[in-house]
């Protein structure tokens, strides 16, 4: 059993291998040499993290698609139910392994019993294959029903007639649009919060609606952006850094509430009536949408999210002191290289607090899978809105021009394979057709040197017959009646004594064959009252058809 720290900080398993698995891949894509400080390092790699992890268009199709199967599955049993998205997924501001939050508004599920509708619902996504497993949480708050899909393995939430969540996604897109910069420190706070799974209300800590809030306000009160003296685009090191010294060091949890209405504001906890005196550390956001709501008073655990936070401020401060150092030492020719190669990560800040896991390249890698086979597109019948080249660096150096190359090597090479195989489709089509309206000839030697599909050669086939045993030339089962009337004198029957050896029987079969006449016509017994009938058939089908075992005969296998 391996040995580990308990007082390591990571409360388990899963946490201590993804800490040993996190990578810094984003870190080819910024330009250190343009740095000319620490400050313009860490804004570069902020901006380098937050495009690498925000949703590329394949994730976000794949995604929808998931959206519109649910859709397509509700809306089938439930038809005045209307399936919206919220959270996360409305605002775009999901990580790889986030979950989709979704809302049924339903007159029918309002007036109708709340643990039978639940129950109803995750049949209804079971039964459409959507998942295979469903788990009901009906007593909490807002009783919900949680899975993971099959395709993509998403986490879905759906919740029942609670519209304001929908709301809420409408304002955090506007302060969107009106900062942005927002999108960054949201995206660094969630994916560090992630990491220390603290991202969770039912955990105790921070819900992705307090996050934003939170980053938010922070915006808002920042003394130097309120009055104009930085442009917050070009400074997102900073912020990121200050946001966490301003939370994890400064804030008065105590006293202060945060607001965001009306540009953002700090109110004080004892005269709203939010303090509580036996949990006074709390952190209290007043909600955008309905100003009597608290939402982070479920965060239980905020004293352990703001230590988090200050532990986070120590440490990058610690790697932009060294960062800057180094860069002092390389402009004054104070620095010897002790290495032939230079590792991105040697200069990277961020990556002391933050990093991508092993369990988020997988996912992507999955996700990436499903939209390239196009498994969704072929369930709901849609086409692909666009094609997707990722033109991000490798994580090995390979740059996006040879990427994109190889990518489009890859689709004119599928767009080749894909007209083959119509055509391929067509002629077979067309084989299929002719053998229904011509009787069938098998040819086993069509050609004198050349050896069946399975390498043998023809004339030394395997016999799985016996000699006693009776023959008929088979008739294929989609052939109509009045075919099958037709060829009834096509039956042809041979019996074989035991006498004979294989040669010599193969040789009497052809002589049988050709005594016939020279044009192959052979006169055959059909009948009980001994009529015969000319029966045109191929002189090497007569041969190698007559040894199939007849079903019924003696010693033909069931």
């Amino acid at each position: 059993m391996e040995e580990f720290d308990p007082d390591d900080g990571y409360e388990n398993k899963k946490q201590r291998l993804d800490a040993a698995s996190r990578k810094a891949p984003w870190v080819v894509d910024v330009d250190w040499d343009s740095c000319a400080n620490v400050a313009e390092m860490l804004h570069q790699e902020v901006d380098a993290f937050v495009r690498y992890i925000l949703p590329t268009p394949a994730e976000d199709e794949v995604r929808s698609l998931a959206v519109q199967m649910i859709q397509r599955a509700v809306t089938k049993n439930f038809p005045d139910a209307k399936v919206m998205p919220f959270g996360s997924y409305q605002t775009k501001l999901y990580l790889p392994l986030g979950d989709i939050d979704l809302v049924v508004m339903s007159q029918s599920m309002a007036y109708s019993d709340r643990v039978t509708v639940l129950h109803a619902l995750a049949n209804t996504l079971k039964r459409a294959h959507i998942t295979d497993k469903v788990t009901i949480i009906a007593k909490a708050k807002v009783p919900i029903v949680k899975f993971v899909t099959i395709w993509g393995k998403f986490a879905v939430d759906i919740s029942i007639n609670q519209g304001n969540g929908v709301e809420a996604g409408k304002m955090v897109n506007n302060f969107l649009k009106e900062m942005p910069a927002l999108r960054h420190l949201v995206i660094v706070c969630k994916a560090f919060l992630h990491q220390r799974s603290m991202n969770e209300v039912y955990t105790g800590g921070l819900g992705s609606y307090s996050i934003v809030c939170l980053c938010i306000s922070f915006l808002q009160m920042h003394p130097k952006i309120r009055r104009g003296e930085i442009d917050p685009t070009k400074n997102l090191g900073v912020l990121v850094m200050e946001f966490f010294e301003l939370y994890g060091c400064y804030f008065n949890y105590q006293e202060a509430g945060i607001s965001v209405r009306d540009g953002g504001t700090y109110f004080n906890k004892s005269q709203r009536g939010w303090s509580d005196y036996s949990k006074s550390s709390l952190l209290s956001i007043e909600d955008p949408g309905d100003s009597s709501n608290d939402i982070s008073r479920g965060s239980y655990n905020i004293a352990r999210v703001r230590q988090t936070f200050a532990g986070a401020h120590g440490i990058m401060t610690a790697a932009a002191y060294m960062q800057s150092s180094m860069l002092n030492s390389r402009r004054t020719g104070r620095t010897v290289s002790l290495r032939d190669h230079s590792n991105p990560e040697d200069l990277s800040i961020l990556c002391s607090v933050l990093g991508v896991t092993q369990e988020t390249i997988n996912r992507r890698r999955i996700v990436q899978e499903v939209y390239d086979k196009r498994t969704l597109h072929n369930i709901l019948g849609v086409a692909p809105k666009a094609l997707v080249v990722d033109d991000r660096p490798a994580t090995n150096g390979a740059s996006s021009e040879a990427n994109g190359a190889a990518r489009s090597s890859v689709k004119r090479a599928w767009e080749k394979a894909d007209k083959e195989e119509d055509v391929d489709y067509e002629r077979q089509r067309d084989k299929q057709k002719k053998a229904r309206a011509e009787p069938e000839v098998i040819d086993v030697d069509a050609e004198e040197g050349e050896e069946s599909r399975y390498g043998i050669p023809p004339k030394k086939r395997r016999r799985l017959g016996k000699p006693q045993d009776a023959h008929t030339v088979f008739t294929t089962d989609d052939e109509d009646e009045d075919d099958a009337n037709d060829r009834k004198d096509d039956i042809v029957i041979h019996t074989l004594s035991d006498s004979d050896d294989s040669l010599a029987r193969e040789e009497k079969e052809y002589a049988v064959v050709d005594s016939g006449s020279e044009s192959g016509e052979v006169k055959v017994k059909v009948s009980s009252n001994g009529k015969t009938s000319p029966v045109k058939i191929n002189r090497k089908r007569a041969y190698w058809a007559s040894k199939a075992m007849a079903p019924g005969s003696p010693g033909s296998s069931p």
